[in-house]
């Protein structure tokens, strides 16, 4: 083989006995990672405006089911929302707060990180179970949040540490 062949294989990694790697990433994206219970979710870090401490929200009378309450936090109204597909009886730490068009949106999350150029296997849609370089998460998009209907059916939610429990493998 021509020098020049052989550097374009290497480069290329097209050797007969190179490892399949597997699904190619779709892309490098930032993200902040959260865990709420056992279920580590994601968020694009563009989305998110800044994580805060917990606080109890103020509880809305007749508000919808996914609304725990709003907060005031320095001059700003924060809607704290439910984490879709969460364990109900985790309990947060933080609250990460998203700025939307409709105003503030704030999710409650356990320990969070933010992790640029995270390596993503799958598409990127709304409460999909993604695998990353990061591990298995749940992709949240603030956007698509409040807009998802009461009934539609919820994706299954592979917990932290149980890759087998995944459906997408």
């Amino acid at each position: 083989m021509s020098d020049a062949l052989t550097h374009v294989h290497a480069l290329l990694d097209l050797r007969d006995d190179a490892p399949d790697k597997g699904p190619r990433e779709r892309a490098a994206v930032d993200l902040l990672l959260f865990e709420l219970g056992p279920v580590t979710f994601a968020l694009r870090a563009q989305q998110v405006e800044e994580v805060i401490a917990w606080r109890t929200p103020l509880p809305l009378p007749r508000a919808d089911p996914r609304v725990m309450g709003i907060l005031q936090d320095r001059g700003r109204i924060v809607v704290i929302v439910s984490a879709p597909l969460a364990a109900p009886a985790a309990a947060p730490l933080r609250i990460v707060v998203c700025r939307t068009q409709r105003g503030y949106l704030g999710l409650p999350a356990g320990k969070t990180r933010c992790v640029a150029a995270v390596k993503v296997f799958g598409e990127l849609a709304p409460k999909a179970v993604v695998d990353t370089s990061e591990g298995v998460v749940t992709f949240l998009d603030v956007i698509h949040l409040l807009d998802a209907s009461e009934g539609a059916p919820q994706p299954s939610v592979a917990p932290r540490g149980d890759p087998a429990a995944w459906s997408g493998r």
